[in-house]
C-alpha cells in the first residue's frame, strides 16, 4: 500500500500526500479495481474532480487493465469507532485474547489527532502476554485504519480476582422472579457444591455476577503460558475455554490451578456440566462466562403427558419380550468379597447397569444398534447379564464388520431395537446407567432408539472414562483395553458387546474401592 501511495504522490507532485490506503477490492466478474482512501478529519471534504483525477492517476501509475473506482473515507476519530475497530482487531487479529478483554477496562482519550489508549488486562492474561508485541500489533492495526497518532498503553487490571477465589456456595436470591429449571449432581468437579437451580442462558444478554448456569459443553481447548511478570514469573499455567449450551450458547473460560488440570482433562464433548461465574461482555461482542466452579450433572427432563401415556404398564404387558436376562456368578467375586471389599457411592446401595452397544457407524442420528450388551451389579456385585445381536435395517459396512466381527448373517435373525428397547429399559429400571465414554457415544444411540417408540431413560449415568481420567492412574490413553491392562483386569473378545461390558464393570467396581486406611 506504501508503494502505492508513493508512486501515486510522485506523478502529482504530492498534491495527495494526506491520503492513506483503507483498501482494495478487485471484482474480477466486472474488472473493476475499488480504491478506498482515508482522508483526515481535519481536512476539507474531497471533491468529484478529486476522484476523476485519482482514477486516471491509479489506471496510469499502476499500468492497469481493468476499470478503476475510487472512493473516500473521512479518518473520524469517534471513540466508538475506535473501540469497535480493537474489538475487530481482536477478534481477527488475536483470537486467543478476544473473550478475556473487557469493553470496560479500555480507555480512550483524544486531543485532535493524538489518540491514547489505554488497556487493563485481567491479571492471568496480562501475564501471560507479551506486551510489547501486542501494543505494535494493536498499533500497527489501528494505523492502517484510522489517520492519527496512537499511544498504546496496556497494565494489568489490579481490580480482578485471580483463579484461586474462594466462590460464595449459595447465590443470594433476588426478589426479582428468576426462571430457573432442575438438575440433578452427578460429581463435583472444581469447588464446593453449586446452589440453587441454574437459570437459562438466553435470559442473561448482560454482565452479572454470581450466576448459575448448566448445558452441554463442546469445543474443549486448553491451552498453556508461562506467567512473564510478577512473583511467578516462569511459572507454567493453563486455561480452558468451551462453550456452554442449553438450547442457547455461551463462550466459557475457566483459568485452571495445577490441582485442577487432571480433572478439567476428563471433560468431554457433550457433558452436561453445572457452572458457577460471572458475565462480562468482551470486545469481541459475544457474552463470556468466566467460571469459577464445575459439577458434573445431568438435566431433569419435563415428560409431556402425552409422552407419560406412551410409558405405561399397558405398554409393556403388551409388547412381546424378546431378550431374557441371565443369572450369572463369576468366580472371581467370592474371593473379591472374602476380603470385605467396601466401594464408595458410585456402587454402594445401588443397582447398577453397565452397558455397552456395537453400532453400523458413529453417527448416532443414521447409523444403527446391532448389538447390546449389559451387566447388572447389585451392591457390587455382579448378578444378570443382557446380550442381544440386533437386527439393523441397512447391510454393516465393511470396515465396520472388520473391526467388531459382527456379520449380517449374525444379526438377519436378530430382534428389531423397537423391541429389544423395551426388554433393555425395563432391565435398566431403577438403576444407575454405565459405560466407557457412554456420555459420548452409546447413550446417545440408546436415548435416540428408545424416543423413537416413546420411552425414556431418565437414569443417573457414571461414565468410567471420567472415573478413570480424574483417578490416580497415569496412562499415555484411556481406552477400555488401556485401563483394564492398567488395573490387572483381563478383556477378551474386545469390540463386542458383552464382553466389553463385563470389563468395564470391573473397571467400575476397581475405581469404586475404598482404600483401607
Amino acid at each position: 500500500m506504501d508503494e502505492i501511495l508513493q508512486r501515486l504522490n510522485k506523478a502529482c507532485d504530492n498534491k495527495y500526500q494526506f491520503l492513506k490506503i483503507y483498501e482494495v477490492i478487485y471484482d474480477k466478474a466486472s474488472s473493476i479495481c475499488t480504491f478506498t482512501f482515508l482522508y483526515p478529519l481535519s481536512h476539507e471534504d474531497m471533491t468529484a474532480e478529486n476522484r476523476t483525477e485519482l482514477e486516471g492517476l491509479l489506471k496510469n501509475v499502476l499500468s492497469l487493465n481493468a476499470n478503476v473506482r475510487v472512493k473516500f473515507k473521512k479518518s473520524f476519530l469517534d471513540e466508538v469507532l475506535i473501540r469497535r475497530e480493537i474489538a475487530n482487531f481482536f477478534k481477527n487479529e488475536k483470537k486467543a485474547l478476544a473473550p478475556y478483554i473487557f469493553e470496560d477496562n479500555i480507555e480512550i482519550s483524544r486531543e485532535d489527532d493524538q489518540v491514547a489508549i489505554k488497556i487493563k488486562l485481567n491479571q492471568d492474561i496480562f501475564a501471560m502476554i507479551n506486551e510489547l508485541d501486542l501494543k505494535n500489533a494493536l498499533l500497527s492495526y489501528l494505523n492502517e485504519k484510522f489517520i492519527a497518532s496512537f499511544s498504546i498503553e496496556i497494565e494489568e487490571n489490579e481490580d480482578t480476582v485471580p483463579d484461586e477465589i474462594d466462590a460464595p456456595d449459595i447465590i443470594p436470591i433476588s426478589s426479582n422472579k428468576v426462571e430457573r429449571y432442575e438438575v440433578e449432581v452427578l460429581k463435583k468437579i472444581v469447588g464446593s457444591e453449586i446452589n440453587p437451580k441454574p437459570e437459562y442462558i438466553k435470559n442473561n444478554k448482560k454482565p452479572k455476577s454470581m450466576v448459575i448456569l448448566a448445558g452441554k459443553i463442546s469445543n474443549i481447548v486448553k491451552k498453556t503460558f508461562k506467567i512473564k511478570k510478577g512473583k511467578k514469573a516462569g511459572e507454567e499455567k493453563a486455561f480452558y475455554t468451551f462453550t456452554l449450551d442449553d438450547g442457547d450458547k455461551i463462550d466459557c473460560l475457566y483459568f485452571c490451578s495445577k490441582t485442577h488440570e487432571k480433572v478439567m482433562d476428563s471433560l468431554q464433548d457433550d457433558m452436561f456440566l453445572l457452572c458457577f461465574g460471572d458475565i462480562n461482555v468482551g470486545l469481541s461482542g459475544n457474552n463470556t462466562y468466566y467460571v469459577k466452579k464445575i459439577s458434573w450433572a445431568q438435566k431433569k427432563e419435563k415428560i409431556e403427558s402425552a409422552q407419560i401415556s406412551s410409558i405405561t404398564e399397558n405398554d409393556y404387558s403388551n409388547h412381546k419380550q424378546v431378550v431374557f436376562p441371565e443369572k450369572i456368578e463369576l468366580t472371581t467375586q467370592a474371593f473379591l468379597f472374602d476380603k470385605q471389599i467396601n466401594y464408595n457411592d458410585n456402587v454402594k446401595g445401588k443397582n447398577v447397569v453397565v452397558f455397552d452397544i456395537e453400532t453400523t457407524g458413529l453417527n448416532f442420528e443414521e447409523d444403527e444398534i446391532t448389538e447390546i450388551g449389559a451387566v447388572k451389579i447389585v451392591d457390587g456385585v455382579i448378578k444378570e447379564k443382557f446380550a442381544t445381536f440386533v437386527k439393523p435395517t441397512k447391510p454393516i459396512p465393511e470396515e465396520v464388520k472388520a473391526l467388531t466381527h459382527i456379520t449380517d448373517d449374525m444379526v438377519k435373525d436378530a430382534p428389531s431395537i423397537r423391541d429389544v428397547i423395551y426388554d433393555f429399559k425395563a432391565f435398566c429400571d431403577n438403576c444407575v446407567l454405565c459405560g466407557h465414554n457412554v456420555v459420548g457415544f452409546d447413550f446417545k444411540f440408546i436415548k435416540k432408539a428408545a424416543e423413537k417408540n416413546g420411552l425414556y431413560f431418565k437414569n443417573q449415568i457414571i461414565d468410567t472414562l471420567v472415573l478413570a481420567r480424574t483417578s490416580s492412574l497415569r496412562l499415555a490413553n484411556y481406552k477400555l483395553g488401556t485401563i483394564v491392562a492398567a488395573l490387572g483386569l483381563t478383556l477378551e473378545g474386545a469390540h463386542r458387546a458383552y464382553n466389553d461390558a463385563l470389563a468395564t464393570a470391573q473397571v467400575l467396581l476397581e475405581l469404586s474401592k475404598v482404600k483401607s486406611k
